[in-house]
């Protein structure tokens, strides 16, 4: 089953001009193919590229976080949903560098002709590419836009307004080249919606963590915290992508901010006199913390997405003797703080 899965992927492939044969003596690396089931009996075909990543140069970039997320919903927010097929097949390859692409299949050699998923430099030009037509589309709709890759989430206030944009934004996104997936597209607004690792009910302004998604975000917690109780090191760029997994948490728990500046500044400070492929040992300070992040995540409980500020009257006084201030709070409660003046302040 699995053969024949492949073979149907490589010739859609070809059809698609996704890849193109080549031959032997042209192709200047080597890379492993094999294909992981998807939803509902698809298939999706990967280029290991483990090996060719390890060689390419390492670029930093930073994807989309809670922080965003938040500062783009409303309370009573409609929303609808948009996926890209194929998402990294849209990007062409520049030509000189496609023979460092190439695969072997049924004893013939080709190469990726478009952005194959498996590189580590896909997820950063996607991104880069997709942003031109959403800047686009925000301008001129006034849709708010929630973007992951290629998994969208357009927002609005008015529920029938959305429905109508969602239509024309999906036709200007296939005017641009971009194909939807519309199997995978929900564009009959709701306010419940999942995306990242979050659902988030916008009637509500509430979140809580998909429960199939725990085990995902426990798993490097556990390595971090077995490999910092061990006092053993990590490798720097094994680091991360981690911190990267965990910022999320950052909405779940206070805590978490704190301990992810930790385990990022330990990383920082490393690089100035190692290299990525290098070891560091964590900070003794976030072995605590970390427990706490699992216990958290764990009860998993719904988190409120609003922003309260405290408001707070302050009045204060001062005569040659000393001084006072008094705090009252949104609550009622009223703090007072005096004190004399001491020698240094008198003079």
């Amino acid at each position: 089953v699995e053969e024949i899965a492949y073979t149907e992927k490589l010739d859609e492939e070809l059809r698609e001009n996704i890849i193109e044969q080549i031959h032997p003596e042209q192709a200047k690396w080597f890379n492993p193919t094999f294909i992981i089931p998807k939803p509902h009996w698809k298939w999706r075909k990967i280029l290991d590229a483990n090996s060719f990543n390890k060689e390419i140069q390492m670029i930093l970039f930073r994807m989309i976080g809670t922080g965003e997320v938040r500062d783009l919903l409303r309370k009573g927010d409609w929303a609808t949903s948009l996926d890209l097929k194929s998402a990294f097949h849209h990007l062409i390859v520049y030509p000189p560098r496609r023979p460092y692409l190439a695969f072997e299949a049924m004893g013939k050699v080709y190469q990726y002709r478009a952005m194959p998923f498996g590189t580590q430099h896909s997820p950063i030009f996607f991104p880069q590419a997709l942003a031109m037509v959403l800047t686009k589309i925000r301008r001129e709709s006034n849709i708010r836009i929630l973007n992951y890759v290629d998994d969208l989430r357009l927002l609005h206030q008015n529920k029938e307004r959305l429905r109508k944009q969602t239509l024309i934004i999906m036709k200007i996104l296939e005017a641009f080249g971009w194909t939807i997936a519309q199997e995978k597209c929900e564009i009959e607004p709701k306010q419940q919606i999942n995306f990242l690792e979050w659902t988030l009910d916008l009637k509500r302004m509430q979140l809580k963590m998909i429960d199939i998604k725990k085990p995902k975000i426990t798993l490097p917690i556990k390595e971090i915290y077995q490999l910092h109780r061990e006092t053993s090191p990590i490798k720097i760029k094994y680091l991360a992508p981690i911190v990267g997994k965990l910022n999320f948490l950052r909405i779940l728990v206070r805590e978490a901010s704190l301990q992810l500046k930790l385990m990022d500044s330990g990383k920082t400070r490393s690089l100035k006199n190692k290299k990525w492929t290098e070891n560091m040992i964590l900070p003794k300070e976030i072995l605590q913390e970390l427990y706490l992040l699992r216990e958290v995540i764990a009860k998993n409980q719904e988190m409120t997405l609003d922003v309260r500020i405290t408001e707070a009257v302050m009045a204060s006084g001062a005569s040659l003797k000393g001084w006072g201030v008094t705090l009252e709070l949104q609550t009622g409660d009223t703090l007072v703080q005096h004190g004399e003046w001491n020698k240094e302040q008198k003079h």
